[in-house]
């Protein structure tokens, strides 16, 4: 016999709601008002909805909801046979909870039930590992609540209450409680202790009837309010009432009604209250998709709630035996400092954050555009005496005297106006490099090209490029920027451009962007997953575009690129990513040879300023007036980390260095940044991580951890807090300066082979251990 397909599993949704005919459902629904209004009738009752109210629809209540048009309505289904295995009289209650009764008395526990739906609703789009444990959990609270404080009799138990024969009483309860299940007369009377031919006779001189006759009338009757109230299908409807299968329901459909189910259905689906389009639930509805309305949600969870939450965040432990030889010996990557236009490091303060960096984090490369700039075209007679390419002299002895080469990318439809011409300054230009700088200087220089379309003529120009180069600079690198992405790989064109000319390529370029594929709006969290392991997938893609087009082993650079960060400059303030930023220099500094970050944006979002939506595709490392982001500090903490990697995981590294060991550990977090704006939304992602390392040498070690989270490392919390919408006194930014800075915790520990470590990481924190041994 098959088993009824009644939906176990709980429905949530936030719609906004025109039209739902009159419809049933097989379990209790709760409607909450976020947003608007809306009129409900239910059997011959009306109700009206306004913003905060909620009301509870019974099972297999006719109802039918009409709203206006700015409605936002939380909607909550809970079939009763989730909750029937732990409280079987579930289908014998009667709930009745609506918040607009006058003096109800009950307004602490309406808000309970608020509060509850709230956390079921931001659990269900949050999607983190065991949310549905979460939700069924807070689900039984809602309906244990329901239970012990707005039960009333069911409708239907009181035909038996003044039956004076207990026995029949509960034979009857029984039946109405299990009818949608296979059901035996044995079974019946091995419950009352009576024989079946006892049974038999008793029961029918009580009823009237024979036990399966009744049995049958009572899943009949069931089945026609689900046929005339329900878009279910015969086959569900037949397994929903506890027939075995279709043919036996049209059998004994047929015999009581003298029509089949469906001919039933046809005849009599839109008698009751002569409505257009009754008993068929409407589509005047639309599933509300909005990360702002689980913002508004928060705040019916008080905030006692919210700061216990986070007291107990689960642990996950993880063991590592040290092993002989290292699993990974990575290179050190080389790391590019995007300026932008070359004309902004003439700006004193981008000259100030060029030395700040240098210091502290000894980058390889300055890479800018726009190398001819009219800006460093002298027309002073006064300054004639230095040469036409005075101010670029000045400013490369800047980037020399930092310890930055030089990679010069042209965006040709930006700056070649004429190709003769500009190779002609090309030629020029680097003759005179080579007289004032030397050949040492100048053979290090790295120049890209950057292409949007790719024809022959294209093919022309990148190899008179190229030649004029090398001519010059015989060991300077050249080569293009791939319009690469992993949805589209490389075009025919690009391909073809590649193979035919693969041996005068000394690198390639590209920027990656995983944002440009998400939908900020969306609030299902699910859609955030893909932008996981983006850039590793783009760079390992690449490398095989590449070797198939005759370019293995050529060097790659990823110039731009950048994590899941929000669609808004304020959400990348507020939606602290280190972690993520983390992750994506650990994974692709072993796939590529170099990496870009940008010294600020500062000049990107001036040019941007009048569009609400910036395309962000670049980690800064500095704010105004050289404050650091925490992306300087990522690059100060894996600069820590050790060439050798002793053991990898999903959210941690142990590496080998000259002074020790170094383990880092990280809570990276794919969630909609939009959530980073209300703290409740970050409970979940709390998480507890222990380590416990064996195989150290015997001896006394010094452990330093560093933690890089929101609080230590992130200068935008604190300067929310001030209350300043402009950075403009300098005291308020000295002390954003000292304020924004990791947190070191330092203390010995004598190692006997094994060394436990313990961390509470908060959302896309990063925490250091250096092990360094005393001695």
């Amino acid at each position: 016999m098959s088993e009824p397909v009644i939906e176990d599993s709980y429905q949530i949704s936030l719609q906004n709601i025109r039209h739902h005919s009159q419809h049933i459902h097989l379990g209790i629904e709760i409607l909450f008002v976020i947003r608007g209004e809306i009129e409900v009738m239910v059997n011959q009752d009306s109700y009206t909805l306004a913003e905060n109210d909620l009301l509870l629809i019974n099972a297999n209540d006719v109802h039918t909801v009409k709203g206006h048009e700015d409605n936002v309505v939380l909607l909550l289904q809970i079939p009763l046979r989730s909750i029937e295995q732990h409280y079987q009289d579930i289908h014998m209650c009667y709930f009745d909870c609506h918040s607009t009764k006058v003096d109800n008395g009950l307004y602490l526990l309406i808000d309970q039930i608020r509060q509850l739906l709230a956390e079921i609703l931001i659990a269900y789009y949050q999607k983190q590992d065991g949310s549905e444990l979460e939700i069924n959990s807070l689900i039984y609270k809602l309906v244990t609540l329901l239970i012990r404080n707005f039960k009333t009799t069911h409708l239907g138990q009181n035909r038996f209450i003044e039956m004076k024969d207990e026995r029949i009483r509960d034979i009857l309860t029984f039946i109405e409680k299990n009818y949608r299940k296979p059901m035996s007369f044995e079974e019946i009377a091995k419950r009352q202790y009576l024989s079946l031919y006892y049974l038999s006779r008793y029961f029918k001189q009580a009823v009237g009837v024979s036990f399966s006759q009744y049995v049958k009338q009572i899943r009949l009757k069931s089945a026609v309010h689900e046929l005339l109230y329900t878009d279910h299908n015969i086959m569900k409807v037949s397994l929903n009432n506890g027939f075995p299968n279709v043919k036996a329901f049209n059998k004994a459909f047929k015999e009581m009604y003298n029509q089949t189910p469906a001919e039933y259905r046809g005849l009599h689906k839109k008698e009751p209250l002569d409505l257009q389009e009754v008993n068929k639930i409407s589509d005047q509805y639309t599933l509300v998709k909005s990360p702002q309305f689980l913002i508004e949600l928060s705040k019916y969870i008080s905030s006692k709630d919210r700061s216990d939450s986070v007291k107990e965040p689960g642990g996950s432990a993880v063991k590592i035996n040290l092993p002989q030889e290292p699993v990974l010996v990575r290179d050190k990557p080389q790391r590019l400092l995007v300026i932008g236009q070359l004309d902004y490091a003439l700006n004193e303060e981008v000259q100030a954050e060029l030395k700040l960096i240098q210091e502290h984090l000894d980058f390889e490369y300055a890479y800018f555009t726009n190398l001819f700039s009219p800006t460093f075209t002298t027309v002073d007679p006064l300054l004639q005496i230095g040469g036409p390419y005075y101010k670029i002299d000045a400013l490369f002895n800047e980037f020399r005297r930092l310890g930055l080469v030089p990679f010069i990318s042209v965006e040709i439809e930006k700056e070649v106006e004429s190709v003769p011409d500009y190779l002609k300054m090309l030629d020029e230009f680097l003759k005179h490099a080579v007289n004032f700088f030397g050949d040492n200087f100048v053979g290090k220089w790295h120049f890209e090209l950057v292409f949007s379309e790719w024809k022959e003529t294209s093919r022309t120009f990148y190899q008179e490029y190229f030649q004029t180069v090398k001519k010059r600079a015989s060991t300077a690198k050249v080569g293009v920027h791939l319009p690469f992405s992993l949805e589209n790989g490389l075009s025919v064109p690009v391909t073809e451009f590649l193979k035919q000319m693969s041996d005068q390529f000394d690198l390639v370029c590209f920027s990656c962007n995983p944002n440009e594929q998400v939908d900020f709006t969306d609030m299902d969290n699910s859609s955030f997953k893909g932008v996981k392991d983006y850039i590793k997938k783009s760079c390992i893609e690449l490398k095989a575009k590449l070797s198939s087009a005759g370019l293995a082993g050529t060097p790659i650079y990823l110039t731009n690129w950048n994590t899941l960060y929000g669609n808004t400059v304020n959400l990348s303030g507020s939606f602290f990513r280190s972690a993520l930023i983390f992750k994506d220099m650990l994974d692709v500094i072993k796939e590529i040879s170099g990496l870009g970050f940008w010294v600020d944006t500062h000049s990107l979002e001036k040019n941007n300023m009048d569009n609400e939506n910036i395309a962000m595709n670049g980690i800064a490392l500095l704010y105004y007036y050289q404050i650091k982001r925490p992306a300087f500090f990522n690059l100060q903490l894996i600069a820590k980390i050790g060439l050798q990697i002793l053991a990898e995981g999903e959210d941690f590294v142990l590496t080998k260095g000259k002074q020790g060991y170094q383990l880092a550990i990280y809570n990276n977090s794919y969630v909609n940044p939009t959530y980073s704006v209300e703290s409740f939304f970050l409970r979940s992602l709390t998480k507890e991580k222990q380590i416990m390392i064996s195989g150290l040498p015997s001896g006394t070690y010094q452990i330093r951890k560093y933690i890089l989270d929101r609080n230590n490392g992130a200068f935008y919390f604190d300067w929310l807090n001030l209350n300043q919408q402009y950075l403009y006194d300098q005291e308020i930014i000295t002390f954003l300066k000292q304020r924004a800075y990791p947190d070191l915790q330092i203390y010995e520990e004598n190692i006997d082979s094994e060394l436990f470590l313990q961390s509470t990481l908060t959302l896309n924190a990063i925490h250091l251990f250096e092990i360094r041994p005393l001695g």
